[in-house]
């Protein structure tokens, strides 16, 4: 039972790292397109399709991000406990705000 579970959460983890750096990417090139944020190098990684672009300095602060995020936490309960706090916090100042 574990193989099948150890490949489905290496899936798992490609996919979401995937969809964060694809929205982080489409969230700064419109910032970039509306003049919101300085001009950064955007690299066009494929002709046949406009949207897939590469941004290098991106790439970099995420995977500073997830280091910084590893060496804080340390344990996958640690960070399963924050990204739990972060979800109940919004829905906590929501809900005693509309009493």
């Amino acid at each position: 039972m574990f193989w099948p579970t150890f490949i489905i959460a290496i899936l798992s983890a490609i996919i979401a790292s995937q969809a964060m750096l694809s929205g982080a990417f489409a969230i700064l090139s419109k910032a970039l397109s509306l003049g919101c944020f300085p001009s950064v190098q955007v690299i066009h990684t494929s002709k046949s399709y406009a949207g897939q672009v590469y941004i290098p300095e991106v790439n970099f602060l995420m995977g500073l991000a997830s280091i910084i995020v590893t060496i804080t936490f340390r344990t996958t309960t640690e960070i399963g406990n924050a990204y739990g706090k972060q979800l109940e916090d919004p829905k906590f100042v929501f809900d005693t705000q509309n009493r």
